[in-house]
């Protein structure tokens, strides 16, 4: 066997390898969770694990409402009200292309649903909207908060939909 293919032999085990060790890596407390007004119900932290690497960066009011959540209630069936029932408008966000707000609606103190009341209107942002605005509504409906996914490819978008919105819930959860 000629030296260059034992060569380009050991070169592609070392490199798949190589690539299994990287893949097979796990980090932990990779999923920090940002604090939403009023965390209460929900029991848990609202930070990472016990890796150190919690965000101290995001929005809303981390100071209101914070700690075990059995402080205020609502007096319903067992469980507090996390968000008072309305209609809520959020803050307008200024995005490069132009203003970005949404508006909530909370039913048995849970969101039912999600408005976007002002976006871009240039084609560009429209077409990036039209999709990635039903996979923030999904995940703010699962979620129950502000804390959405972001929509790959529509990194103002996402930011822009999670700081409007949690304005209204902020509101909201005054009113709780």
């Amino acid at each position: 066997m000629r030296v260059s293919t034992i060569k380009s032999i050991v070169a592609l085990a070392l490199t798949g390898a190589g690539s299994a060790l990287v893949l097979g890596f796990r980090t932990t407390g990779g999923d920090v969770i940002l604090p939403v007004a009023d965390n209460g119900g929900s029991g848990g932290s609202t930070t990472s694990s016990s890796s150190g690497l919690g965000s101290t960066s995001g929005s809303g009011s981390t100071g209101s409402g914070s700690g075990s959540g059995s402080g205020s209630s609502a007096g319903q069936s067992g469980s507090t009200a996390k968000y008072a029932d309305g209609t809520w408008t959020g803050t307008e966000v200024s995005e490069p292309w132009g203003p970005f707000e949404v508006q909530v609606v909370v039913s048995g103190g849970k969101i039912t649903s999600v408005n976007v009341v002002e976006s871009p209107g240039d084609r560009h942002s429209s077409r990036i909207n039209n999709v990635a605005v039903p996979l923030l509504n999904e995940s703010t409906l699962a979620k129950q908060s502000a804390n959405v996914d972001m929509v790959s490819g529509a990194t103002w978008t996402s930011d822009s939909y999670a700081t409007s919105l949690q304005a209204a819930l902020d509101k909201a959860a005054q009113a709780a």
